[in-house]
């Protein structure tokens, strides 16, 4: 890995201010974008065991989330101004053409950046995400209808009043979490809730303001701005080569990447077998990160 550095960047007019971290040294680098929205960096920090050689990596904390500044004003909480600020971060750290990699509703700011800033990217890593909200809200429709018919009905019916703090309804939501967020592996509810609660929920004790003003009081329900987001349409617009990497059991679905997969010319696509959503955190995290290494290695040497 080498060498760390860490430090602040003013990143708008505002005077807001990110963290951010640098793995190693070289002239290429690798960008880490973390979900959300409103999670910080930490749950995929062992992106930066991938510099080495040419290549650097970068983390930081988008605002509002982690080490950085979370100011009050929530008009800040759009995607534009995100994808800009993935931009601030690339050109006043002076990072040049980047290899971008980005989970969940980073996935979603990584499309949007791709397309907002095609000559920033050299490559696109996407993981666990997909080209639209809605695709995703489908997709997570059809796994709660997996559950056993008490549990979907304990969601629905808390949905619909809109009770989203009922004790109910967040015991029925663990079972989503500890199926297609982190799971065990060998897969058993009862162990996989335990690993959950472990292993998963700490990254939301400390979620940004962002969540509830981008999307929602659960995964699997978007009350927020973000609802509209769709670039479906506009996929082919992505020239670079493209990663697409997801877990099986994955809450985002093989359908949406089959859309991402279908829409992206230049595009590999991995799906791993005994994984759900944050598979850098599940039991195929070598083989997850060996993928991405393989990847960036070989979009390197096109580059």
């Amino acid at each position: 890995m080498g060498q760390v550095k860490e430090g602040r960047l003013v990143i708008d007019a505002a005077g807001h201010e990110v963290y951010y971290k640098l793995f190693g040294h070289g002239s290429q680098t690798l960008l880490g974008l973390a979900g959300g929205p409103g999670c910080s960096h930490d749950y995929i920090a062992r992106l930066g065991e991938l510099s080495g050689g040419d290549l650097q990596v970068c983390l930081y904390d988008q605002l509002g989330t982690g080490k950085s500044d979370r100011p009050a004003d929530t008009s800040l909480w759009r995607i534009d101004r995100f994808a800009a600020e993935v931009e601030a971060v690339r050109t006043r750290l002076g990072l040049g053409r980047i290899h971008l990699y980005g989970h969940s509703w980073g996935g979603w700011l990584g499309l949007q950046y791709a397309l907002d800033y095609p000559q920033a990217v050299r490559s696109l890593i996407l993981a666990g995400t997909s080209a639209s909200v809605s695709q995703y809200l489908e997709s997570a429709r059809r796994r709660l209808l997996e559950f056993p018919h008490d549990v979907q009905r304990t969601l629905f019916k808390y949905e619909a009043r809109q009770e989203w703090g009922n004790p109910e309804m967040a015991k029925a939501a663990m079972y989503f979490y500890a199926t297609f967020m982190r799971r065990a592996t060998p897969f058993d509810l009862e162990q996989s809730i335990k690993e959950c609660n472990e292993i998963l929920m700490p990254l939301f004790q400390d979620v940004g303001p962002q969540y509830a003003v981008m999307w929602g009081p659960y995964e699997f329900i978007c009350t927020g701005n973000l609802i509209d987001w769709d670039v479906s349409g506009r996929l082919r617009e992505i020239k670079v080569p493209t990663l697409i990497v997801s877990g099986y059991y994955d809450a985002v679905d093989q359908e949406c990447q089959r859309t991402l997969a279908e829409g992206i010319a230049d595009v590999e696509l991995v799906l791993f077998g005994q994984s759900s959503h944050v598979v850098m955190l599940e039991k195929e995290a070598e083989l997850y990160f060996a993928v991405i290494r393989n990847f960036v290695e070989r979009a390197m040497r096109r580059s």
